[in-house]
């Protein structure tokens, strides 16, 4: 089993991290000066929840013949057998539905017939070479 951390665009990250600390302030405000109703306070902290957990749980593990990857509460997994290329992206626009990844600098992942996801792993080499092991009938672009 072969875990990889998400790379982190620098940009992205101070920019969850500061709705994150605007919001705790917003938060902090409106109950200590019983300003902000139930409903907001809780949608507030699930919000904050959400964001914290996708920004310290973003992570692809290679485990028997699958890639698992999570971002936060998004979870799947992909069977490597299934995967038909793997393509190096760079940008701010991804053309991919799923995109458990943080970094705009990763690798777009073809799989079954019309599937895709793109991911940002720290060790994109190492990546690539446990991700061949397995399959080695990947076309790396």
């Amino acid at each position: 089993m072969k875990r990889f951390l998400s790379t982190k665009n620098t940009f992205t990250v101070l920019f969850l991290w500061a709705i994150v600390l605007f919001m705790v302030v917003v938060l902090y405000l409106g109950i200590t000066e019983n300003e902000l109703p139930l409903l907001p306070i809780i949608i507030l902290s699930l919000v904050i929840g959400f964001i914290v957990w996708v920004l310290l749980d973003t992570r692809y593990v290679i485990k028997n013949h699958f890639l698992l990857y999570r971002s936060g509460p998004f979870r799947g997994r992909i069977d490597i057998e299934n995967i038909q290329k793997i393509k190096r992206h760079s940008g701010l626009y991804v053309p991919v539905t799923l995109k458990p990844a943080l970094d705009t600098k990763g690798f777009i992942i073809t799989y079954n017939k019309f599937d895709d996801l793109f991911i940002s792993p720290i060790k994109s080499d190492v990546f690539i070479e446990e991700i061949r092991k397995i399959n080695p009938k990947i076309e790396v672009i």
